[in-house]
């Protein structure tokens, strides 16, 4: 899927190395990355190839350097630029390289706008549609916990689709950005929303996910059909093998995405009103012509999900706990290794 080059120009060898390795052994990238330390072998590389981006410490910035040879040039900062250069992009030098990845693959979208195409996956991606009629039934839990499993084996995507999901304090952390903006850039720049994808997603032991929307609105604005045309272009991108929707009644149409899964997951609970509830919803699917997509729900009967614990620590025990054997074993059920 690489289609351009970014450049890392620093005068420290230990430093840009390090990046170039860092930022070569993520997944997905678009782009292939060189690291120079001498400015003769950058200039010579230019000679015959074209650089989309070049990463270049704001010490060993100089005249020759131009945007006019060169797609675009972002100085590496530790903090002051000279002024003659403050024209320039930045990114602070000195901080996570996995957040110096997300502020170059924002940059790239303007570089890929200009000459990209939207790559085309070959092979097959499966939709895994998570939903119940009924809250409360640990219907999140469930398709976090699947979405790890899966990831063992298979590139897998998590994406929340509810109106509060509670993630930045399910994950503990803060996201610099969600499926709000992905969403922007699928309708504004839908030619490179597959590098906005790489910038925006996060990983948890290794399930990628998506960050949700904070704004319920954007769920309510987009139709069902909208939804499933984000989701084919995600899938055409080649990156992922799985893809986990964790659906809720908070959509205009979420029987339309549904019906687009290939294998839908119902968690249950083990309660009276529970069951008056789905069985109301069967009911529904019948008078609405849905026996189709009825007979395709796979109810899951859900373990006691109690713990005193909270975040990541009650997710890992989730794992490793009694939901996570009925999950291996139902994969091992459904033909699925895991």
């Amino acid at each position: 899927m690489n289609s351009g080059v970014l450049a890392i120009y620093d005068l420290d060898e230990s430093y840009a190395n390090s990046l170039m390795k860092y930022i070569c052994d993520k997944e997905g990238m678009p782009f292939r990355t060189i690291a120079f330390t001498e400015k003769e072998a950058l200039l010579h590389y230019m000679e015959e190839n074209y650089i989309d981006l070049l990463l270049i410490s704001s010490n060993a910035m100089e005249e020759c350097f131009t945007e006019k040879d060169i797609g675009k040039i972002i100085l590496l900062s530790p903090g002051d630029i000279f002024s003659e250069y403050i024209g320039f992009s930045s990114i602070y030098k000195f901080q996570s390289s996995e957040n110096i990845i997300r502020e170059v693959l924002d940059y790239y979208v303007d570089v890929y706008q200009k000459s990209g195409s939207v790559p085309v996956n070959l092979g097959r991606t499966e939709v895994i549609g998570v939903y119940s009629p009924v809250g409360r039934v640990g219907k999140t839990t469930f398709a976090l916990t699947l979405g790890q499993i899966l990831s063992t084996e298979h590139t897998t995507l998590y994406i929340n689709l509810e109106e509060f999901s509670a993630f930045e304090e399910f994950m503990e952390k803060k996201f610099p950005s969600d499926l709000s903006d992905l969403l922007y850039y699928y309708k504004q720049y839908p030619e490179s929303l597959h590098i906005k994808l790489k910038a925006v997603v996060e990983n948890y032991n290794g399930l990628d996910y998506i960050p949700p929307l904070t704004f319920s609105e954007d769920l309510r604005q987009m139709k069902g059909k909208e939804w499933i045309a984000f989701v084919e272009q995600i899938i055409s991108f080649g990156i992922y093998d799985r893809v986990i929707l964790d659906l809720s009644n908070m959509l205009e149409d979420p029987l339309n995405l549904l019906e687009h899964c290939d294998r839908i997951y119902m968690p249950v609970a083990n309660s009276g009103m529970s069951a008056m509830k789905i069985q109301a919803f069967e009911t529904f699917l019948r008078k609405n012509d849905k026996e189709a997509l009825a007979r395709r729900i796979e109810k899951v009967p859900m373990p006691d999900l109690y713990s005193g614990k909270t975040g990541t620590a009650y997710l890992e025990e989730q794992l490793w706990g009694t939901l996570g054997d009925m999950i291996r074993q139902m994969l091992k059920g459904g033909g699925d290794a895991a």
